[in-house]
């Protein structure tokens, strides 16, 4: 965002708003001043005034207010004017609700605009709210007749308004809605939705040129837009020979003669002296380590390991992260001991033009286990319709996996979304997109090897710890289903559910008879010292990851709060969480 001379920039991950009192023109100028923390390095999440919790989106009005979507706190921060040094409080916060997940703030000083991707709405102050308690003047809720799905960032110049979506209810779902003239009722409709050519990629963001009126959209493309006519325009790409990264977060201001775009899955800011021509390369880059300019492009997320969705798993002293975002697997020969550790390697899992068959893939890995199978440590990786097996977690280049199982094995042709999962006994892939659980007796010999049995099952993760079998369910009420190991056969129903309340937990695991559950969306661990007692529907005999506060089920960002942890491994008396995006952190805690 700018007020037409500074730049302020959304530091979601952090926490904060970094503030360039004059935007800047070259790659060296540091921020001026902070908000949203006390100081230029934390990065911790709070509530309040004088704090965020992920935020997402800012705007400058003409009058000078600054407006904040405090997504997390499901708030609008309103400063009634512009701060000036750091860890200036807001005024005010204007309550949306549990739940509002606010991604998008547009005002011009009168009109107030936000969009809501938890509620499926957007609230339209048609005066300026002034305490922060005033209802909107009407909302326009999402719905087949609206178009609206998940409403994400808002452009306007006041009388076009638009907002990104990913769920959009009519027609195409990525893209974003255009209202040619400016909504004055629940009731209105877009007049079209700009799909750009990658929408899978990222929905269109950006913003107005306030002296030229031209919009700017960023998706995949950086396309110029003259106008919003009747019928949807056609834009002009620019700076074809520039690859952005723009993702979730990408946007676009202009402010003294140069443009600022914002690259989210890149981690940087691409500026541009003028309005870039149609192959044009950025001048430079604010973000980056250094001020040359490589090819490709440095990529501060990847430089320092930033893991998006990581799953852990240890083996015989050496650790194994995957993630299916990254569609890699990061290697410690030695289980990291300090915060930071950088991997000795990383495997990619986009090597299908490898001509050993052994090491072409191209997948997700979304599932990982290590187990001791057969006399040999094994280390086994899932996702799509692959899984692949290494003898021990592969510390070298030169590991080749012992097998590599595409699509098929036996009998059997997979669905999608394959798990798996190992014990000393036996190795077991879910097929999530089935609903079973193939479970071969020992490691599968190859590709012509039929599982040994089958439990039909609707899960969505599995682990085994050689006593219980248990599995993360998603379907008809978050649920967590058990097995006991010794009586698995063919067609076996579970022996035990776990049906305590939870929402969307991505992962449980158990060690003896204690069960541990990734409580996602609730942003906690759950734990029981007895899976029996968790089967008889007792409550957790503790809770990690709350904070203060064990009823807060909001997201937090602090080494006592976690943001959708997804993910768990015990390890040698430590419990490991990795948190899905948009937490991005992998934390230990001991256990004793």
């Amino acid at each position: 965002a700018s007020d037409g001379s500074n730049l302020i920039l959304v530091d979601r991950g952090n926490n904060r708003i970094l503030v360039w009192k004059t935007a800047p023109t070259n790659p060296t100028t540091a921020p001026d001043f902070v908000l949203c923390q006390q100081n230029t390095t934390s990065a911790t999440s709070g509530n309040s005034l004088s704090q965020c919790n992920w935020p997402s989106d800012a705007i400058v009005t003409a009058t000078g207010k600054l407006l904040v979507a405090d997504s997390d706190n499901n708030r609008i921060l309103v400063w009634s004017s512009m701060p000036t040094s750091t860890g200036a409080s807001a005024s005010y916060a204007i309550d949306l609700g549990a739940d509002a997940w606010p991604w998008g703030i547009w005002s011009d000083g009168t009109r107030v605009v936000a969009s809501m991707a938890g509620k499926s709405r957007l609230s339209f102050w048609n005066t300026f709210p002034t305490t922060g308690s005033e209802s909107p003047s009407f909302s326009i809720d999402g719905s087949a007749s609206t178009c609206i799905g998940t409403p994400r960032g808002l452009v306007s110049n006041g009388t076009v308004l638009m907002t990104g979506d990913h769920n959009a209810k009519c027609g195409e779902e990525k893209g974003i809605h255009v209202y040619t003239t400016f909504p004055t009722s629940a009731t209105t409709k877009p007049n079209y939705m700009i799909v750009p050519g990658d929408s899978n990629y990222a929905w269109p963001m950006g913003s107005f040129d306030r002296t030229t009126g031209k919009a700017y959209l960023l998706s995949r493309t950086l396309e110029e837009f003259a106008s919003f006519p009747a019928s949807k325009p056609i834009g002009t790409q620019l700076a074809s020979k520039t690859d952005f990264e723009g993702g979730d977060g990408g946007d676009v201001e202009i402010v003294n003669g140069y443009m600022y775009v914002t690259e989210y899955n890149g981690n940087r800011i691409s500026v541009f002296k003028g309005i870039p021509s149609a192959t044009a390369t950025p001048d430079f880059y604010l973000g980056l380590a250094s001020t040359t300019i490589t090819t490709p492009v440095e990529n501060p997320l990847k430089t320092n390991y930033l893991i998006t969705n990581p799953q852990v798993a240890t083996l015989d002293g050496a650790m194994a992260i995957n993630s299916d975002f990254d569609r890699a697997i990061y290697v410690w020969k030695k289980i990291p001991a300090t915060s930071g550790a950088k991997p000795d390697l990383v495997w990619s899992m986009q090597n299908q033009n490898d001509p050993n068959p052994l090491l072409a893939m191209d997948f997700q890995p979304d599932s990982s286990d290590t187990g001791k199978l057969d006399g040999k440590s094994i280390y086994a990786a899932a996702g799509e319709k692959t899984f692949v097996v290494w003898e021990g977690i592969p510390t070298s280049k030169t590991a080749v996996p012992i097998l590599n199982i595409k699509d098929s094995i036996g009998s059997i042709t997979f669905d999608m979304h394959l798990r798996v999962a190992v014990d000393d006994k036996y190795f077991y892939i879910l097929d999530g997109g089935a609903k079973k659980i193939y479970v071969w007796l020992g490691l599968p010999t190859g590709k012509t090897d039929s599982p040994d049995f089958t439990l039909t099952a609707d899960a969505n993760r599995i682990r085994s710890d050689g006593k219980y079998l248990v599995a993360a369910s998603l379907y008809n009420a978050p649920h967590i289903l058990v097995w006991s190991v010794a009586t698995l056969k063919a067609g076996a129903e579970p022996t035990g559910k776990v049906s305590y309340t939870m929402n969307l937990p991505q992962d449980a695991l158990s060690v003896g008879d204690a069960l541990y559950v990734a409580d996602t969306s609730f942003h906690r661990v759950l734990y029981w010292s007895s899976i029996t007692a968790a089967m008889s529907g007792s409550a957790p005999d503790a809770f990690v990851g709350t904070g203060t506060n064990t009823s807060d089920l909001r997201p937090g960002q602090s080494e006592t709060e976690f943001r959708w942890p997804a993910s768990l491994w015990i390890e040698n008396g430590y419990l490991w969480v990795g948190e899905r995006k948009f937490g991005h952190r992998i934390l230990r805690y001991n256990l004793s």
